[in-house]
């Protein structure tokens, strides 16, 4: 195997380096890591999220100290130092983790869902048999396709037993295959027995769309073209790595800490719970271009 031999500092070449941008280089970019960590492993399961906002702005707040550290570094003889293989690693992998997390973060339930879901599962959510007091309305045949079993479709009045006390609910629009209920009957509904408020659901379908990234249905869709991402830039940044991406240089790092803010400016609707006139998702989608927008800026200019 060939090796690729360091090249020889060349005389007359400098490098700003200090302590400090050492600290808030790698603040930055552990703080946004935070973030990303935060917004997959679901410590805010719907917005606003608080932690991951807090992480991201600590990010940007951290990423303006490098640029003023780096301006006023001493001067170091001789090219900067190679970068480490932990710095390789954690930009080759935030950049598609930082992606996903954009993506799906398109798919967040809103607060109201978020709320009215913890509400349910506190009061243990879930499948129960209940009895049929009386019928509310006609039953109405349904007409599926002739291989598939006949079902009616009926208001039905049942009677549910909660914490509080046995209650009797008006559910509509409730089916049953086969043969239409009858009073006296049994049927599955879902419901909160331990939620006390006078309106909980009362549903057929107890399916729910899941709180938080993680919890997003699509989060397995997207994780294998994330390992595939990672992993291929991982190869990359290890066999070339820009020289200058450590060490500050305005048309290098200042469009691509622009694009950076930029990508965290489109996710501040969804994460914060704004309605923001239903182009929340949408300005979501479109940070998805950004953590990787940024990397090519870097790579092409340093």
């Amino acid at each position: 195997m060939v090796e690729l031999e360091k090249a020889v500092p060349m005389a007359g070449t400098t490098h700003r380096r200090s302590v400090w941008t050492t600290l808030t280089g790698w603040g930055t970019l552990l703080s946004a890591a935070g973030s990303v960590g935060c917004a997959l492993w679901g410590v805010g399961p719907y917005p606003p999220l608080v932690a991951e906002t807090g992480l991201a702005a600590l990010a940007v707040v951290l990423a303006a100290a490098w640029v003023v550290a780096s301006r006023r570094a001493p001067h170091r003889a001789g090219r900067s130092p190679d970068t480490g293989a932990g710095l390789r690693w954690l930009v080759a992998w935030l950049v598609p983790l930082a992606t996903l997390v954009c993506f799906d973060l398109g798919f967040m339930v809103s607060p109201e869902y978020g709320r009215e879901t913890e509400r349910l599962e506190a009061g243990r959510f879930g499948s129960y048999s209940v009895t049929v007091v009386r019928l509310a309305g006609e039953p109405v045949r349904g007409h599926n396709a002739s291989d598939e079993p006949v079902y009616f479709e009926t208001d039905l009045v049942l009677s549910l037993r909660y914490d509080s006390g046995p209650r009797e609910v008006t559910v509509p629009g409730m089916y049953t295959r086969h043969e239409p209920p009858k009073a006296g009957g049994r049927i599955d509904v879902h419901y909160a027995p331990g939620d006390p408020r006078p309106d909980s659901p009362v549903l057929e379908d107890g399916r729910r769309w899941g709180t938080g990234v993680i919890g997003s249905r699509l989060l397995l869709v997207t994780l294998l073209p994330v390992l595939m991402a990672g992993s291929l830039l991982t190869g990359l940044l290890r066999y070339e790595m820009p020289g200058d991406f450590r060490r500050f240089a305005p048309s290098v790092h200042l469009p691509a800490l622009g694009i950076a803010l930029l990508g965290l400016c489109l996710l501040l609707p969804t994460a914060l719970g704004w309605q923001a006139g239903g182009l929340a998702r949408p300005a979501a989608f479109l940070a998805c271009v950004t953590p990787g927008a940024a990397l090519a800026w870097i790579w092409r200019t340093a």
